[in-house]
């Protein structure tokens, strides 16, 4: 459950077409072993919707529209096996939706012209979808089906084909016939099959048997029902668990991005003068060494003024981009307002911060002598530092800062 509501979360965040498609079918499949159809179709109708294939495979479009008629039949027999009449119009609809997506598949797969196994596959789903007004057409389908899938070396394939024959036989009352292609279905099953495939097979040659009167088959179609009631159960019970999850995840989602949101610059994307204010607040009543550092940007008013300020947001953001590059991970870049960013570092050793304003210095300067647009050639920044390791009280670390990186503006006009 952990690593289906991490790949739904990682799935949602990805702009990947081709690894969305991949995730969509492998998310179907799991929901599909686990039973929990609400969820598996969904992401296989997806998977169809977009037939974003990395590796442009001819036949994954066909694949998409194959499993969904496959889960949709899947579930239609799970409620058949409910024996609940109450679910009579779930059923055909379910069987109306395989047929649907049957056909769909038929139709990429003489459109892409493939051959061996897709077309039988394709033929072998639609016409298990069938209702029984068309049960004799579909005898023949399926029995020659069944035949060529035993050739292909897939007894697993070549027992479901089984098993819908036997069921189209009994529609049509011709129950010897339905037994003789139960029981050889039964035959064809390897003992490796998933479980809800044995539950077709075996439940559908039950069925039949107790169809010709059979007293004991008729007691063992009345267990198999009662053990199929509490599978039902247990399966109710995994869908509420993951859609709980899936749903508590997304609460946490989105209340992480709620209090990221409050606390980050939406221009610059560095934190806020909230965060500012609560990391201060933490150093402050941690009692632990902490440095400030205050940089302004000059000249942003004369490149508002001159290019727009477009043109000036561009700068800042490329200046939040600059602190965020140059400073730790642990260290906190917020933008204190306007033109003025700060940047708060924990524990700094005794050339922690000097160094940094150094290294922010030069990337500045950097960034001015290769740009092409002149409001990035007029970027420059006046810093100042400050440390309690000087001896500086937390809480006048700010202003302290902001006086030093005045104090070097006020100098480097005068130079000017």
């Amino acid at each position: 459950m952990a690593d289906l509501v991490a790949a739904e979360n990682a799935l949602s965040r990805t702009r990947d077409l081709g690894l969305a498609g991949w995730a969509h079918t492998g998310l179907g499949y799991a929901y599909d072993l686990l039973r929990l159809y609400e969820l598996c179709i969904p992401h296989f109708e997806l998977a169809a919707e977009g037939d974003h294939d990395p590796l442009g495979l001819a036949e994954a479009p066909a694949i998409n529209r194959l499993n969904l008629a496959e889960s949709n039949l899947r579930w239609a027999h799970e409620l058949e096996r409910l024996g609940d009449t109450s679910y009579g119009e779930e059923i055909a609809e379910r069987r109306r939706e395989a047929r649907r997506w049957a056909g769909e598949a038929i139709q990429v797969i003489v459109r892409a012209d493939l051959l061996g196994y897709w077309p039988i596959a394709g033929r072998m789903w639609l016409a298990a979808g069938n209702d029984d007004s068309e049960a004799a057409e579909a005898t023949v389908i399926l029995k020659d089906c069944r035949d060529q899938l035993a050739k292909l070396g897939d007894p697993e394939l070549a027992a479901i084909a089984g098993a819908y024959l036997a069921k189209a036989y009994a529609a049509m009352g011709q129950l010897d016939d339905a037994m003789e292609a139960a029981d050889r279905a039964g035959t064809d099953l390897p003992p490796t099959s998933d479980p809800p495939v044995e539950a077709l097979i075996r439940h559908t040659a039950v069925q039949i048997v107790a169809e010709s009167g059979d007293a004991g088959a008729v007691t063992g179609l009345q267990y198999a029902r009662a053990i199929t009631r509490g599978w039902w159960a247990e399966r109710l019970r995994g869908l509420y668990a993951v859609r709980t999850a899936l749903a508590n995840h997304e609460l946490s989602i989105r209340h992480d991005a709620e209090w990221r949101a409050a606390r980050e610059d939406p221009l610059t994307g560095v934190g806020n003068r909230r965060a500012l204010d609560e990391r201060m607040s933490v150093a402050h009543d941690a009692a632990r060494s902490v440095a400030v550092i205050a940089i302004d940007v000059d000249n942003l008013k004369v490149i508002n003024d001159s290019y727009g300020h477009a043109c000036g947001d561009a700068v800042l953001r490329r200046v939040g981009q600059l602190l965020t590059e140059q400073c730790r991970a642990e260290d906190v870049v917020a933008r204190a307002g306007g033109d003025e960013f700060v940047v708060v570092l924990d524990n700094p050793d005794e050339r922690g911060a000097r160094e940094l304003v150094e290294r922010i210095k030069s990337t500045a300067e950097r960034v001015a002598a290769s740009a092409i647009e002149p409001w990035f050639t007029m970027l420059r920044l006046s810093i100042g530092q400050a440390s309690s390791t000087d001896g500086i009280a937390v809480a006048e670390l700010l202003t302290e800062a902001d006086r030093r990186m005045y104090a070097e503006k006020r100098r480097r006009r005068g130079q000017a």
